[in-house]
């Protein structure tokens, strides 16, 4: 078993009813540098696979990384690299996520009457169980594209709407309205990805255990204590690499200095003077 699906069944347990108001959020894959900012306000953190996210935690990719997000075993958001991605509201009946740079794919399940809104600095997708791609080039425009499955309404900052439906994509500048919806084009690229995005969806449905409220809290902390523990090894590891760096300088310095003494000695012999003694000396 996979290590994102060993994860997945940890602390397993029936989910009381009030836990089913909130998407059960948790990080299924990483690769690279991909940090968490807690919700709370407390310190950054690796992410780390099986770790439960909550509301208002901001996920960010680095150079070359990537993450994987589920929403109870159902949906599966893949961010790419230079992502900036945060669970802004997680209540199932009306939930909202900003991608606030960066890139995405999901395949969201059926949501029927719930609502789950993918804001952007220029517009928002409002998502009724589809396969979405979403692109953030610059804070001044957005591409949103539908694959083979499902209808996006995607309202721009004028209030414009456009719907799309499978295989069509659209473009928002900011302040204006969506440009008509057309056949897929800079999606295309990504049909690939997103063919084998749906295909681990079904592999992380079928592993998925729920957690209930406590244990995804006892689950979050333990990786956050573990990360600080790790943190404070490497910070530990650095101050003792950096005193047997200051102890390698200061006993090269003491060489120096010796042989700089040794040869002014040598030079005073040569000359036939007598050294001098120093301060202190019989």
């Amino acid at each position: 078993m996979s290590a994102f699906l060993a994860a997945l069944c940890l602390f397993a347990s029936p989910v009381p009813a009030q836990d089913l108001d909130h998407w059960d959020a948790r990080v299924v894959s990483v690769q690279g540098e991909v940090l968490v900012q807690p919700a709370d306000g407390g310190d950054q953190v690796a992410a780390e696979v099986g770790m439960p996210l909550e509301q208002g935690d901001r996920v960010t990719t680095s150079e070359g990384a990537s993450a994987e997000l589920s929403l109870n075993g159902e949906s599966l958001l893949a961010l790419r690299e230079n992502s900036d991605f945060t669970l802004e509201e997680t209540e199932t009946s009306q939930s909202s996520f900003l991608l606030s740079v960066g890139s995405l794919l999901a395949k969201i399940e059926a949501l029927g009457v719930r609502n789950m809104r993918i804001r952007t600095p220029t517009a928002v997708a409002a998502v009724r169980g589809t396969e979405l791609g979403v692109e953030v080039d610059t804070e001044d425009q957005t591409h949103v594209g539908v694959f083979d499955e499902g209808h996006v309404d995607v309202r721009g900052e004028s209030g414009g709407v456009e719907t799309l439906s499978p295989h069509q994509e659209t473009s928002v500048r900011r302040g204006q309205a969506p440009a008509k919806a057309c056949a897929l084009k800079r999606f295309l690229r990504r049909r690939e990805q997103m063919f084998r995005h749906c295909r681990k969806v079904a592999t992380v449905r079928r592993r998925w255990q729920a957690l209930s409220h406590e244990k995804r809290r006892e689950l979050r902390q333990k990786v956050v204590e573990r990360l600080r523990q790790r943190r404070q090894e490497i910070r530990q590891k650095r101050e003792e690499n950096q005193e047997r760096l200051r102890q390698k300088e200061e006993h090269r310095r003491q060489e120096i200095k010796a042989r700089k003494e040794l040869r002014l000695k040598a030079r005073e012999k040569k000359k036939g003077k007598k050294p001098e003694k120093k301060e202190g000396e019989e």
